[in-house]
């Protein structure tokens, strides 16, 4: 009886971690609703690997976009396990520690989201200037 209710006692823990993670997934990564379109279409102009081409000139926005989107990946990805001085030279903040529960991970989509979104809404001013969007 003990066995059996060990058991059902772990199977209730791996859903509760599954239901966790399946929130994750579902999570924006600080992008507003109503900006997917526009975070794809920047998406398509940064390239796979390394920086934009000429990042301090013509395309210095969508440079800044696409530090800010490896950061945001970074954070909600891997906990800044790579590039947590990154993050906090870039956004002026980083979380503390490593184990981080739902509502931390739900504050920090909120405290990024705005600016973010701001840095989506300079690129694309830029890349629309450019004619490549």
């Amino acid at each position: 009886m003990v066995m059996k209710m060990k058991q059902e006692e772990k199977m209730i823990n791996q859903r509760g971690d599954y239901l966790m993670q399946l929130e994750l997934f579902k999570s924006s990564w600080a992008v507003s609703n109503g900006f997917e379109n526009l975070y794809e279409q920047l998406q398509n102009l940064v390239p796979l690997l390394g920086r934009c081409e000429n990042p301090r000139s013509t395309n210095k926005k969508l440079d800044r976009f696409r530090v800010a989107a490896n950061l945001i990946y970074d954070l909600f990805n891997n906990g800044l396990c790579n590039k947590k001085d990154h993050f906090r030279k870039f956004f002026g903040w980083a979380p503390c520690g490593f184990n981080f529960h739902g509502n931390q991970w739900k504050r920090f989509e909120e405290d990024l989201e705005p600016i973010f979104t701001q840095i989506m809404q300079e690129a694309a001013n830029e890349q629309k200037k450019l004619g490549k969007i």
